[in-house]
Protein backbone atom coordinates (compact mmCIF):
# COMPACT_ATOMS: atom_id res chain seq x y z
CA UNK A 1 0.00 0.00 0.00
CA UNK A 2 1.30 3.30 -1.18
CA UNK A 3 0.21 6.60 1.04
CA UNK A 4 0.38 9.72 -1.32
CA UNK A 5 0.64 13.23 0.38
CA UNK A 6 -0.43 16.55 -1.48
CA UNK A 7 0.09 18.79 1.90
CA UNK A 8 0.72 22.15 1.53
CA UNK A 9 4.52 22.97 2.25
CA UNK A 10 5.71 26.52 3.59
CA UNK A 11 9.03 28.50 3.00
CA UNK A 12 10.74 28.03 6.39
CA UNK A 13 14.15 30.07 5.73
CA UNK A 14 15.78 31.53 2.23
CA UNK A 15 19.52 32.71 1.71
CA UNK A 16 19.54 34.68 -0.91
CA UNK A 17 22.69 35.13 -2.58
CA UNK A 18 23.79 37.88 -5.37
CA UNK A 19 22.38 36.04 -8.22
CA UNK A 20 19.66 32.99 -7.33
CA UNK A 21 18.43 32.13 -3.75
CA UNK A 22 18.10 28.85 -1.74
CA UNK A 23 14.52 28.11 -0.32
CA UNK A 24 13.78 25.49 2.33
CA UNK A 25 10.94 24.27 2.95
CA UNK A 26 8.85 21.61 5.44
CA UNK A 27 6.03 19.72 4.74
CA UNK A 28 4.41 17.51 8.17
CA UNK A 29 2.70 14.11 5.93
CA UNK A 30 0.61 11.63 7.13
CA UNK A 31 2.18 7.71 6.47
CA UNK A 32 1.54 4.31 6.03
CA UNK A 33 3.38 1.58 6.58
CA UNK A 34 5.94 0.61 3.62
CA UNK A 35 6.37 2.77 0.49
CA UNK A 36 4.84 6.70 1.10
CA UNK A 37 4.63 9.65 -1.52
CA UNK A 38 4.60 13.27 -0.63
CA UNK A 39 4.37 15.95 -3.14
CA UNK A 40 5.66 19.78 -2.55
CA UNK A 41 4.03 21.61 -5.57
CA UNK A 42 3.33 25.09 -6.36
CA UNK A 43 7.24 25.49 -6.72
CA UNK A 44 8.88 27.82 -9.33
CA UNK A 45 9.58 25.75 -12.33
CA UNK A 46 13.09 27.42 -12.74
CA UNK A 47 14.33 25.06 -9.76
CA UNK A 48 17.86 23.63 -10.86
CA UNK A 49 17.28 19.85 -9.96
CA UNK A 50 21.07 19.25 -9.07
CA UNK A 51 20.05 21.26 -6.00
CA UNK A 52 17.55 19.54 -4.72
CA UNK A 53 18.49 18.32 -1.20
CA UNK A 54 15.64 16.36 0.83
CA UNK A 55 15.50 14.72 3.88
CA UNK A 56 12.97 13.21 6.41
CA UNK A 57 13.56 14.18 9.84
CA UNK A 58 11.21 12.52 11.68
CA UNK A 59 8.84 9.01 10.50
CA UNK A 60 10.80 7.60 7.73
CA UNK A 61 13.31 7.05 5.33
CA UNK A 62 14.01 8.99 1.99
CA UNK A 63 13.97 6.92 -0.90
CA UNK A 64 14.62 9.66 -3.56
CA UNK A 65 13.57 13.33 -4.43
CA UNK A 66 12.45 13.99 -8.28
CA UNK A 67 11.35 17.32 -9.80
CA UNK A 68 8.82 18.25 -12.51
CA UNK A 69 6.99 21.00 -14.49
CA UNK A 70 3.36 20.71 -13.90
CA UNK A 71 2.40 22.30 -17.31
CA UNK A 72 -1.40 21.19 -16.48
CA UNK A 73 -1.89 23.89 -13.82
CA UNK A 74 -2.58 27.51 -14.95
CA UNK A 75 0.30 29.57 -15.46
CA UNK A 76 1.62 31.57 -12.70
CA UNK A 77 2.10 35.45 -13.59
CA UNK A 78 3.81 38.18 -11.68
CA UNK A 79 1.47 40.34 -9.76
CA UNK A 80 3.08 43.46 -11.75
CA UNK A 81 2.51 42.10 -15.25
CA UNK A 82 -0.98 40.75 -14.71
CA UNK A 83 -2.53 44.65 -13.37
CA UNK A 84 -0.36 45.39 -16.46
CA UNK A 85 -2.25 43.06 -19.06
CA UNK A 86 -5.85 43.46 -17.25
CA UNK A 87 -4.91 47.24 -17.89
CA UNK A 88 -4.81 46.73 -21.65
CA UNK A 89 -7.34 44.67 -21.85
CA UNK A 90 -9.32 47.59 -20.25
CA UNK A 91 -7.94 49.55 -22.39
CA UNK A 92 -8.89 47.76 -25.47
CA UNK A 93 -12.33 47.45 -24.51
CA UNK A 94 -12.20 51.07 -24.44
CA UNK A 95 -11.34 51.68 -27.47
CA UNK A 96 -13.59 49.46 -28.93
CA UNK A 97 -16.79 51.28 -27.29
CA UNK A 98 -15.32 54.97 -28.09
CA UNK A 99 -15.36 53.49 -31.91
CA UNK A 100 -19.09 52.23 -31.94
CA UNK A 101 -19.69 55.17 -30.69
CA UNK A 102 -17.81 57.22 -33.46
CA UNK A 103 -19.60 54.79 -36.38
CA UNK A 104 -22.95 56.04 -34.36
CA UNK A 105 -22.56 59.53 -34.66
CA UNK A 106 -21.81 58.65 -38.55
CA UNK A 107 -24.94 57.10 -38.85
CA UNK A 108 -26.93 59.97 -37.09
CA UNK A 109 -25.23 62.14 -39.13
CA UNK A 110 -26.02 60.23 -42.70
CA UNK A 111 -29.69 60.08 -41.72
CA UNK A 112 -29.84 63.70 -40.70
CA UNK A 113 -28.47 64.56 -44.27
CA UNK A 114 -30.57 62.41 -46.05
CA UNK A 115 -33.67 63.87 -44.18
CA UNK A 116 -32.69 67.69 -44.97
CA UNK A 117 -34.57 68.08 -47.64
CA UNK A 118 -38.42 68.91 -47.35
CA UNK A 119 -40.39 69.41 -50.19
CA UNK A 120 -42.60 72.66 -51.26
CA UNK A 121 -45.90 69.76 -51.23
CA UNK A 122 -44.65 68.67 -47.38
CA UNK A 123 -47.68 70.83 -46.29
CA UNK A 124 -45.48 71.95 -43.26
CA UNK A 125 -46.21 76.11 -42.22
CA UNK A 126 -43.86 78.38 -41.73
CA UNK A 127 -42.86 78.39 -37.81
CA UNK A 128 -42.67 74.56 -38.46
CA UNK A 129 -39.87 74.49 -40.55
CA UNK A 130 -37.81 76.78 -38.73
CA UNK A 131 -38.34 74.26 -36.07
CA UNK A 132 -37.08 71.79 -37.72
CA UNK A 133 -34.14 73.67 -39.47
CA UNK A 134 -33.45 74.93 -36.07
CA UNK A 135 -33.48 70.82 -34.60
CA UNK A 136 -31.18 69.61 -37.91
CA UNK A 137 -28.49 72.60 -36.92
CA UNK A 138 -28.33 71.87 -33.24
CA UNK A 139 -27.88 68.25 -33.81
CA UNK A 140 -25.74 68.72 -36.34
CA UNK A 141 -23.46 70.98 -34.21
CA UNK A 142 -23.95 68.28 -31.15
CA UNK A 143 -23.01 65.34 -33.36
CA UNK A 144 -19.81 67.66 -34.39
CA UNK A 145 -18.67 68.12 -30.56
CA UNK A 146 -19.31 64.53 -29.26
CA UNK A 147 -16.59 63.62 -32.58
CA UNK A 148 -14.35 65.90 -31.93
CA UNK A 149 -14.43 64.28 -28.03
CA UNK A 150 -14.68 61.04 -28.73
CA UNK A 151 -11.41 61.28 -31.15
CA UNK A 152 -10.02 63.01 -28.44
CA UNK A 153 -11.09 59.90 -26.24
CA UNK A 154 -9.58 57.70 -28.80
CA UNK A 155 -6.23 59.12 -29.50
CA UNK A 156 -5.37 59.20 -26.11
CA UNK A 157 -7.06 55.65 -25.48
CA UNK A 158 -4.69 54.23 -28.33
CA UNK A 159 -1.08 56.20 -26.85
CA UNK A 160 -1.78 54.50 -23.59
CA UNK A 161 -2.62 51.02 -24.93
CA UNK A 162 0.34 51.62 -26.57
CA UNK A 163 2.35 52.52 -23.68
CA UNK A 164 1.03 49.52 -21.91
CA UNK A 165 2.24 47.30 -24.28
CA UNK A 166 5.63 48.64 -24.59
CA UNK A 167 5.76 48.19 -20.63
CA UNK A 168 4.88 44.57 -20.74
CA UNK A 169 7.39 44.06 -23.77
CA UNK A 170 10.14 44.96 -21.25
CA UNK A 171 8.96 41.86 -18.67
CA UNK A 172 11.48 39.12 -19.18
CA UNK A 173 10.12 35.73 -20.67
CA UNK A 174 10.11 34.06 -17.16
CA UNK A 175 7.83 36.99 -16.24
CA UNK A 176 4.96 33.69 -16.88
CA UNK A 177 5.87 30.44 -15.34
CA UNK A 178 4.11 26.93 -14.99
CA UNK A 179 4.42 25.56 -11.65
CA UNK A 180 7.20 23.10 -10.61
CA UNK A 181 6.41 20.25 -7.79
CA UNK A 182 9.21 17.90 -5.87
CA UNK A 183 8.35 14.58 -5.58
CA UNK A 184 9.49 12.74 -2.71
CA UNK A 185 9.37 9.16 -1.88
CA UNK A 186 10.06 7.60 1.65
CA UNK A 187 9.90 4.49 3.63
CA UNK A 188 8.12 4.31 6.87
CA UNK A 189 7.86 1.46 9.27
CA UNK A 190 4.98 2.36 10.80
CA UNK A 191 1.76 4.45 10.17
CA UNK A 192 2.06 8.16 11.74
CA UNK A 193 3.80 11.23 10.96
CA UNK A 194 6.68 12.19 8.91
CA UNK A 195 8.94 15.56 9.07
CA UNK A 196 9.65 16.35 5.46
CA UNK A 197 12.24 18.96 4.44
CA UNK A 198 13.35 20.03 0.88
CA UNK A 199 15.95 22.79 0.07
CA UNK A 200 16.43 24.13 -3.80
CA UNK A 201 18.41 26.50 -6.00
CA UNK A 202 16.25 29.14 -7.68
CA UNK A 203 17.58 31.83 -9.97
CA UNK A 204 14.34 34.09 -9.91
CA UNK A 205 15.44 35.94 -6.68
CA UNK A 206 19.21 38.32 -6.19
CA UNK A 207 19.75 41.50 -3.78
CA UNK A 208 22.67 44.00 -4.41
CA UNK A 209 24.55 45.98 -1.44
CA UNK A 210 24.22 50.00 -1.07
CA UNK A 211 25.72 52.03 1.35
CA UNK A 212 24.70 54.93 2.86
CA UNK A 213 27.28 57.92 4.47
CA UNK A 214 26.20 60.48 6.85
CA UNK A 215 27.95 63.41 8.37
CA UNK A 216 26.15 66.03 10.77
CA UNK A 217 29.07 68.16 11.18
CA UNK A 218 32.73 68.58 10.83
CA UNK A 219 34.69 66.36 12.96
CA UNK A 220 31.77 64.31 13.88
CA UNK A 221 32.20 60.38 13.22
CA UNK A 222 30.45 59.33 9.97
CA UNK A 223 27.91 56.67 10.08
CA UNK A 224 28.38 54.36 7.20
CA UNK A 225 25.69 52.03 7.02
CA UNK A 226 24.97 48.85 4.39
CA UNK A 227 21.70 48.14 3.52
CA UNK A 228 20.23 45.68 0.76
CA UNK A 229 17.79 45.43 -2.06
CA UNK A 230 16.33 41.79 -2.34
CA UNK A 231 14.25 41.33 -5.39
CA UNK A 232 12.00 37.87 -5.24
CA UNK A 233 9.48 36.97 -8.11
CA UNK A 234 9.58 33.36 -7.65
CA UNK A 235 6.05 33.23 -7.67
CA UNK A 236 4.95 32.92 -4.07
CA UNK A 237 5.27 35.40 -1.45
CA UNK A 238 7.97 34.87 1.73
CA UNK A 239 5.81 35.33 4.47
CA UNK A 240 7.29 35.00 7.98
CA UNK A 241 10.63 33.77 6.93
CA UNK A 242 14.11 33.28 8.19
CA UNK A 243 16.46 35.41 5.67
CA UNK A 244 19.90 35.16 4.81
CA UNK A 245 21.88 36.98 2.35
CA UNK A 246 24.99 35.84 1.03
CA UNK A 247 28.15 37.06 -0.74
CA UNK A 248 28.23 34.11 -2.45
CA UNK A 249 26.99 33.62 -6.66
CA UNK A 250 26.08 29.94 -7.03
CA UNK A 251 25.32 30.80 -10.69
CA UNK A 252 29.36 31.76 -11.75
CA UNK A 253 29.59 28.32 -11.70
CA UNK A 254 32.49 26.69 -9.49
CA UNK A 255 34.98 24.83 -12.09
CA UNK A 256 38.05 26.50 -12.09
CA UNK A 257 39.46 28.26 -15.31
CA UNK A 258 42.16 27.03 -17.13
CA UNK A 259 44.57 29.00 -19.27
CA UNK A 260 45.24 27.91 -23.29
CA UNK A 261 48.14 29.10 -25.02
CA UNK A 262 48.41 32.91 -25.95
CA UNK A 263 49.14 33.19 -29.51
CA UNK A 264 50.61 36.81 -30.56
CA UNK A 265 51.51 38.37 -34.19
CA UNK A 266 51.78 41.45 -35.79
CA UNK A 267 49.78 43.80 -36.18
CA UNK A 268 49.34 46.96 -38.80
CA UNK A 269 50.16 50.29 -36.72
CA UNK A 270 47.09 52.70 -35.86
CA UNK A 271 47.64 56.07 -35.76
CA UNK A 272 47.49 57.28 -32.05
CA UNK A 273 44.73 59.12 -30.82
CA UNK A 274 44.98 62.19 -28.00
CA UNK A 275 42.28 61.55 -25.38
CA UNK A 276 41.17 64.19 -22.82
CA UNK A 277 41.43 63.33 -19.22
CA UNK A 278 38.35 64.00 -17.85
CA UNK A 279 39.48 65.72 -14.33
CA UNK A 280 42.82 65.67 -12.74
CA UNK A 281 43.53 63.01 -10.71
CA UNK A 282 43.02 63.66 -6.60
CA UNK A 283 45.93 62.51 -4.78
CA UNK A 284 44.96 62.67 -1.39
CA UNK A 285 48.28 62.09 0.62
CA UNK A 286 48.49 65.57 2.26
CA UNK A 287 45.93 64.75 4.43
CA UNK A 288 47.22 64.69 7.71
CA UNK A 289 47.99 61.05 9.39
CA UNK A 290 46.34 60.26 12.04
CA UNK A 291 48.84 58.70 15.16
CA UNK A 292 46.19 56.55 16.58
CA UNK A 293 44.69 53.00 15.05
CA UNK A 294 40.91 54.54 13.45
CA UNK A 295 38.57 54.09 15.40
CA UNK A 296 35.11 52.13 14.53
CA UNK A 297 31.98 51.80 16.89
CA UNK A 298 29.65 49.38 15.67
CA UNK A 299 25.88 50.69 16.35
CA UNK A 300 23.46 48.89 18.09
CA UNK A 301 20.86 48.59 15.17
CA UNK A 302 20.38 46.68 12.97
CA UNK A 303 21.74 43.14 15.22
CA UNK A 304 22.92 41.22 12.30
CA UNK A 305 25.24 38.37 12.50
CA UNK A 306 27.79 37.51 10.03
CA UNK A 307 29.01 34.39 9.78
CA UNK A 308 32.20 34.05 7.08
CA UNK A 309 32.70 30.34 4.90
CA UNK A 310 35.58 29.51 2.94
CA UNK A 311 34.45 31.35 0.32
CA UNK A 312 31.80 33.84 0.33
CA UNK A 313 29.81 35.75 4.00
CA UNK A 314 26.45 35.45 5.12
CA UNK A 315 24.59 38.36 6.67
CA UNK A 316 21.70 36.74 8.86
CA UNK A 317 18.99 39.10 9.28
CA UNK A 318 17.19 39.24 12.75
CA UNK A 319 13.87 38.17 13.19
CA UNK A 320 11.32 36.97 10.94
CA UNK A 321 10.93 38.81 7.15
CA UNK A 322 8.51 39.22 4.77
CA UNK A 323 9.21 39.39 0.82
CA UNK A 324 6.71 39.68 -1.57
CA UNK A 325 6.82 38.11 -4.91
CA UNK A 326 7.68 41.63 -6.95
CA UNK A 327 9.41 43.11 -9.33
CA UNK A 328 10.29 46.02 -7.06
CA UNK A 329 13.05 45.74 -4.39
CA UNK A 330 12.83 45.04 -0.60
CA UNK A 331 15.01 46.88 1.04
CA UNK A 332 16.48 45.76 4.61
CA UNK A 333 19.34 47.12 6.66
CA UNK A 334 22.31 45.04 7.35
CA UNK A 335 25.19 46.82 9.41
CA UNK A 336 26.05 50.53 10.58
CA UNK A 337 29.06 51.46 11.93
CA UNK A 338 30.36 55.05 13.07
CA UNK A 339 34.41 55.80 11.68
CA UNK A 340 36.31 58.73 12.47
CA UNK A 341 37.05 61.01 9.23
CA UNK A 342 39.69 63.07 8.45
CA UNK A 343 38.04 66.05 6.57
CA UNK A 344 39.34 69.00 4.31
CA UNK A 345 38.53 70.53 1.13
CA UNK A 346 39.76 70.28 -2.58
CA UNK A 347 39.64 72.60 -5.69
CA UNK A 348 41.09 71.46 -9.46
CA UNK A 349 40.65 75.67 -9.73
CA UNK A 350 41.76 74.87 -13.66
CA UNK A 351 38.72 72.18 -14.21
CA UNK A 352 36.02 73.35 -11.47
CA UNK A 353 35.96 76.45 -9.10
CA UNK A 354 34.13 75.10 -6.90
CA UNK A 355 35.48 73.57 -3.50
CA UNK A 356 34.68 69.75 -2.40
CA UNK A 357 34.74 69.14 1.07
CA UNK A 358 36.36 65.13 1.09
CA UNK A 359 36.45 62.97 4.08
CA UNK A 360 39.10 60.41 4.53
CA UNK A 361 37.65 57.30 6.13
CA UNK A 362 39.37 54.70 7.80
CA UNK A 363 38.93 51.41 9.44
CA UNK A 364 36.75 50.05 7.21
CA UNK A 365 38.57 47.11 5.58
CA UNK A 366 36.81 44.59 8.42
CA UNK A 367 33.03 45.34 8.17
CA UNK A 368 32.94 42.96 4.93
CA UNK A 369 31.46 45.91 2.94
CA UNK A 370 30.67 45.05 -0.53
CA UNK A 371 31.03 46.77 -3.66
CA UNK A 372 27.97 48.77 -4.58
CA UNK A 373 26.37 52.55 -4.76
CA UNK A 374 27.10 54.96 -1.93
CA UNK A 375 24.50 57.72 -1.09
CA UNK A 376 26.07 60.44 0.69
CA UNK A 377 24.38 62.62 3.20
CA UNK A 378 25.65 65.85 5.22
CA UNK A 379 22.99 65.44 8.07
CA UNK A 380 19.37 64.70 6.14
CA UNK A 381 20.90 66.82 2.88
CA UNK A 382 21.18 64.51 -0.33
CA UNK A 383 24.58 65.37 -1.08
CA UNK A 384 25.07 62.67 -4.43
CA UNK A 385 26.32 59.43 -4.55
CA UNK A 386 29.39 57.34 -5.77
CA UNK A 387 30.89 53.89 -5.89
CA UNK A 388 32.74 51.91 -3.55
CA UNK A 389 34.73 49.50 -4.37
CA UNK A 390 36.64 47.70 -1.64
CA UNK A 391 38.83 45.15 -3.72
CA UNK A 392 40.05 49.26 -5.47
CA UNK A 393 40.32 50.99 -2.56
CA UNK A 394 43.04 52.25 -0.22
CA UNK A 395 43.86 51.88 3.18
CA UNK A 396 41.96 55.20 3.29
CA UNK A 397 38.70 55.17 1.72
CA UNK A 398 37.67 58.98 0.03
CA UNK A 399 34.44 60.32 -0.22
CA UNK A 400 33.18 63.96 -1.86
CA UNK A 401 30.87 64.93 0.78
CA UNK A 402 29.93 67.83 -1.88
CA UNK A 403 30.17 71.56 -3.20
CA UNK A 404 31.30 73.68 -0.12
CA UNK A 405 29.45 77.18 -1.30
CA UNK A 406 31.20 78.38 1.68
CA UNK A 407 34.89 78.23 0.03
CA UNK A 408 35.02 81.08 -2.78
CA UNK A 409 37.63 80.14 -5.25
CA UNK A 410 38.64 82.02 -8.43
CA UNK A 411 40.36 81.50 -10.75
CA UNK A 412 41.67 85.17 -13.39
CA UNK A 413 43.65 85.78 -16.37
CA UNK A 414 46.63 87.52 -15.54
CA UNK A 415 49.41 89.06 -18.01
CA UNK A 416 49.86 87.21 -21.42
CA UNK A 417 52.61 87.98 -23.60
CA UNK A 418 54.17 86.24 -27.00
CA UNK A 419 56.86 87.30 -28.75
CA UNK A 420 58.52 86.22 -31.85
CA UNK A 421 62.15 87.66 -32.28
CA UNK A 422 62.97 88.04 -35.68
CA UNK A 423 66.61 86.77 -35.53
CA UNK A 424 64.99 83.82 -33.36
CA UNK A 425 63.85 80.15 -34.59
CA UNK A 426 61.49 80.28 -31.88
CA UNK A 427 59.01 82.34 -29.78
CA UNK A 428 58.03 82.58 -25.82
CA UNK A 429 54.87 82.40 -24.75
CA UNK A 430 54.51 83.75 -21.50
CA UNK A 431 51.28 82.93 -19.36
CA UNK A 432 50.17 84.07 -15.62
CA UNK A 433 47.07 82.88 -13.79
CA UNK A 434 45.71 84.64 -10.50
CA UNK A 435 44.05 82.26 -7.58
CA UNK A 436 42.31 83.12 -4.38
CA UNK A 437 41.04 81.44 -2.37
CA UNK A 438 38.75 83.15 0.52
CA UNK A 439 36.93 81.10 3.48
CA UNK A 440 33.23 82.46 4.21
CA UNK A 441 32.75 80.12 6.99
CA UNK A 442 33.07 80.97 10.38
CA UNK A 443 35.55 78.30 11.07
CA UNK A 444 39.41 77.39 9.66
CA UNK A 445 39.53 75.38 6.81
CA UNK A 446 42.48 72.80 5.12
CA UNK A 447 42.23 72.95 1.35
CA UNK A 448 44.16 71.16 -0.79
CA UNK A 449 44.41 73.03 -4.45
CA UNK A 450 45.63 71.86 -7.81
CA UNK A 451 46.19 73.36 -10.52
CA UNK A 452 48.85 72.54 -13.21
CA UNK A 453 51.72 73.35 -16.00
CA UNK A 454 52.03 72.34 -19.43
CA UNK A 455 53.77 69.04 -19.96
CA UNK A 456 55.96 69.14 -23.23
CA UNK A 457 56.34 65.72 -25.33
CA UNK A 458 58.51 67.58 -28.00
CA UNK A 459 62.27 68.23 -27.34
CA UNK A 460 61.76 71.14 -29.48
CA UNK A 461 59.02 72.80 -26.70
CA UNK A 462 60.07 73.80 -23.61
CA UNK A 463 58.28 74.88 -20.59
CA UNK A 464 59.88 76.82 -17.76
CA UNK A 465 57.91 77.73 -14.58
CA UNK A 466 58.96 81.69 -13.47
CA UNK A 467 56.16 81.82 -10.30
CA UNK A 468 54.42 78.98 -8.68
CA UNK A 469 53.94 80.58 -5.32
CA UNK A 470 55.75 77.71 -3.28
CA UNK A 471 53.61 75.05 -4.55
CA UNK A 472 54.31 71.47 -5.30
CA UNK A 473 55.52 70.23 -8.88
CA UNK A 474 54.69 66.85 -9.83
CA UNK A 475 57.78 66.68 -12.87
CA UNK A 476 55.91 63.95 -14.92
CA UNK A 477 52.19 65.57 -14.46
CA UNK A 478 52.66 69.05 -14.29
CA UNK A 479 50.08 68.94 -11.48
CA UNK A 480 51.04 71.55 -9.25
CA UNK A 481 49.49 71.10 -5.39
CA UNK A 482 49.17 73.96 -2.61
CA UNK A 483 48.16 72.77 0.87
CA UNK A 484 46.73 75.80 3.05
CA UNK A 485 45.68 76.20 6.39
CA UNK A 486 42.99 79.46 5.82
CA UNK A 487 41.53 81.04 9.08
CA UNK A 488 37.53 82.36 9.39
CA UNK A 489 37.07 85.13 7.05
CA UNK A 490 40.36 84.94 5.20
CA UNK A 491 42.10 84.21 1.99
CA UNK A 492 45.13 83.26 0.42
CA UNK A 493 46.36 84.54 -3.36
CA UNK A 494 48.67 82.79 -5.01
CA UNK A 495 50.37 83.21 -8.53
CA UNK A 496 50.97 80.81 -10.94
CA UNK A 497 53.27 81.76 -13.99
CA UNK A 498 54.86 79.90 -16.78
CA UNK A 499 56.80 80.34 -20.29
CA UNK A 500 56.74 78.47 -23.30
CA UNK A 501 59.35 78.34 -25.63
CA UNK A 502 58.36 76.78 -29.06
CA UNK A 503 59.40 76.79 -33.23
CA UNK A 504 58.24 79.90 -34.15
CA UNK A 505 56.69 78.14 -37.42
CA UNK A 506 54.56 76.21 -35.20
CA UNK A 507 51.29 76.41 -33.34
CA UNK A 508 51.21 75.54 -29.37
CA UNK A 509 47.52 75.98 -27.72
CA UNK A 510 48.09 77.37 -24.45
CA UNK A 511 44.42 78.30 -23.43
Amino acid sequence: MTSTSNVSSAVEEVKIFLRGAEIKRRMTAETVKGKNIAVFDGLPQDIRPESINASIERGGTLVSADFEVDSFKEPYVSKELAVLVKKLEGLKESVKKEKSRLSILASEEKFLESNMKIGGDSGFLLNELIDIEKYFRERKEAISVSRLETDRKLEELTKETERVTKEIGTYPSDGIRYAGKIIIEFHSDDVGKAEIVVSYYVGSAWWRPFHEIRMNEIGAPVVLSMKGNVIQNTGEDWNDVAVRLSTGNPSLGSQQPILRPWYIDLVMPQKPTLLRAKALSMDMECLAECGDAPEVRSMAAPAVQIVESNTSAEFILPGMRSIPSSDRPSRTDISKHELKADVMHYCASKLDTDAFLIAKIGGWQSLNLLAGEVGIFQGNEYVGKTYLDPAAAEDDMEISLGRDKGVVVTRERGNDMTSKGMMSKNATALREWIITVRNARNRAIRIRLTDQLPVSVNSSITVDAVELSGAEVDKETGILSWMLDIPAGGSVRKVLKYEVTYPKNGTVYLN
